[in-house]
């Protein structure tokens, strides 16, 4: 399914620059919870007043939610790959003395994951949005320029593709068979070439009914994850229980503007788009994408979710 009307409340979300993570500010729904005007006070002898009950939780549809955007996340210390104007084996360019040094470099930086052995791989669109080059790294790939294939804002998704890289790690996408999931991506802290990983519990049951596809796992995944924050936009949702991304990092939410719902974290909650809307945006722009089934499970699915999750790095 893809953006049914149901969906109007939802994540219209252009998340973060620079890799960071988006809160979204979610607007107050407490009011929906109580009567919109308290009764006036009886006069002597007149019936009393009848106070409304309160509506079923299961029917209320939060309002859509008030985007703001952090500042970016600092472009990490990673050399530009991007040899195109001095090609291997031609002469380096003579040095040029100038009065002032060039100013530094300036972009930012987020997480993807391979999808495919032809070396496609997703992100977050806002990591590479404005971009002049961009490239990815890790622990098993050295710094390769990678081509924007296409890009969805409304869904936040790009498609990235390395085209004489082979990965060394491709991840299949599922719907979540676990309440515990694993989510990786490229903070401050986890340097340039090694993911942070952190639990993450999957909370889309706390959700009312009538949120209609925004409840549904294999559209949007909401998942409590204190960790997640700058730099893991465009990072993987995984489940180790089937060895499948079953969602991309989005953003985070104002979890307070959620305290109404029962059960629902008031903070480190964050959303993206699940399986389904992933899959079509492949699908779209890939018509002979198929995603495949994991046959690891556990830790070794894990680790080769390891493998498979680069850092995106965008200079401007």
């Amino acid at each position: 399914m893809w953006m049914q009307k149901e969906d109007l409340l939802g994540l219209a979300v252009g998340l973060a620059v620079g890799g960071a993570a988006l809160y979204f500010f979610m607007p107050r729904i407490e009011a929906v919870l109580v009567p919109a005007l308290r009764p006036a006070a009886a006069g002597r002898g007149a019936a009393p007043p009848v106070v409304p009950a309160p509506p079923d939780v299961a029917q209320i549809v939060p309002p859509a939610p008030v985007v703001a955007v952090p500042d970016p996340a600092p472009l990490p210390s990673i050399a530009d790959p991007d040899v195109s104007a001095h090609p291997p084996g031609s002469a380096p360019p003579a040095a040029v003395i100038s009065p002032s040094p060039p100013p530094p470099a300036t972009g930012k930086a987020g997480t993807g994951f391979f999808v495919a052995d032809d070396g496609s791989l997703l992100t977050a669109a806002h990591v590479v949005t404005g971009c002049g080059h961009t490239a990815i790294i890790s622990q098993f790939v050295q710094p390769t320029a990678v081509d924007i294939i296409a890009t969805d804002a409304n869904q936040d998704l790009a498609l990235l593709r390395a085209p004489h890289l082979r990965p060394p790690g491709i991840l299949p996408l599922g719907r979540p068979v676990s309440h515990l999931l694993v989510v990786l991506g490229y903070p401050a802290s986890a340097g340039p070439v090694t993911p942070a990983e952190t639990w993450a519990t999957l909370e889309n049951d706390k959700l009312p009914g009538a949120a209609g596809t925004l409840a549904d796992p294999r559209e949007m995944v909401w998942v409590e994850a204190a960790a997640v924050t700058h730099g893991f936009s465009g990072g993987p949702i995984f489940d180790p229980g089937n060895g499948s991304v079953v969602g991309i990092v989005k953003g985070t939410i104002n979890g307070e503007r959620m305290r109404v719902i029962g059960g629902m974290p008031t903070s480190g909650v964050a959303v993206g788009p699940g399986m389904n809307r992933l899959n079509f945006f492949l699908r779209e722009q890939l018509p002979r994408f198929e995603t495949t089934q994991s046959s690891d499970t556990g830790n070794a699915a894990i680790d080769d979710a390891r493998r498979a999750t680069v850092h995106v790095v965008c200079w401007h």
